[in-house]
């Protein structure tokens, strides 16, 4: 597992390797995706998702349902 740490004015730099795997390069857009349990960076291009990232976003969304008990959200914290 990776980590890395937020930066002070929230940026995140993510490892040579990370960046390299999925295209992230200077200036490239990703998709933020919030889930109950964390939180999601997807490369924006124009194509679909595929159906692998489908299946993982609906399986992060299951165990968020699992863990909201423990780790309530609500919208304006």
């Amino acid at each position: 597992m990776t980590t890395t740490t937020v930066g002070r004015e929230g940026q995140v730099t993510l490892p040579d390797d990370v960046q390299e795997r999925y295209g992230l390069r200077p200036e490239v857009s990703v998709r933020l995706i919030e889930t109950r349990s964390g939180l999601l960076l997807v490369p924006l291009t124009d194509a679909p998702m595929s159906a692998e990232l489908v299946q993982e976003l609906q399986e992060w969304q299951a165990l968020g349902a699992d863990t909201w008990v423990q780790f309530p959200y609500k919208d304006g914290e």
